[in-house]
């Protein structure tokens, strides 16, 4: 009975000296070799909140996105929030759109068919749904933006690009 006892004490203190070790040694994801990247995006030489800009990789591979906070400024992201991107030769699309106010009731009672058949009324009405386009059409396609930047390790990748909204 002692030696059970000795081996169950032995078992314990080993499972808990390697718990110890998991631990210390962080259970996060590796990171997949992204680079930080930032830059700034000028719509008519002024910066503009919620600019969506994605980078695609010439070669194929992972794209990297962002969005511009009100003084135009973005970080991309590949994996994890603000990883960057990988490194290589990218060409750029940049994009702005909202879409327009509808007063399509909020509160329904699935219930009710009044209430149903008012919501459905509204939905027929606005089948073609309007988005307003802040940034000229030719930024939304990388293939035809002429954005183009290069991501290298070891440099300040720091992009800036003046679009036309119109």
């Amino acid at each position: 009975m002692r030696i059970e006892k000795k081996f169950t004490k032995s078992v314990l203190i080993a499972g808990w000296a390697l718990s110890l070790c998991v631990l210390a040694t962080g259970c996060g994801k590796p990171s997949i070799g992204a680079i930080p990247v930032k830059g700034t995006i000028l719509v008519d030489g002024q910066p503009m909140d919620g600019v969506t800009v994605i980078f695609h990789p010439d070669t194929g591979g992972r794209a990297a996105s962002g969005k511009t906070d009100a003084k135009g400024e973005y970080k991309l992201t590949t994996e994890l929030p603000n990883d960057g991107a990988l490194a290589g030769s990218y060409k750029i699309s940049v994009s702005k759109h909202e879409n327009e106010k509808d007063d399509i009731p909020t509160n329904v009672d699935p219930n009710d068919p009044a209430s149903l058949d008012a919501v459905y009324r509204k939905v027929d009405a606005k089948k073609k749904t309007v988005s307003k386009n802040f940034i000229g059409k030719t930024y939304e396609n990388h293939l035809g933006s002429g954005l183009i930047a290069t991501v290298e390790s070891g440099k300040e990748n720091n992009f800036k690009f003046e679009v036309k909204s119109k």
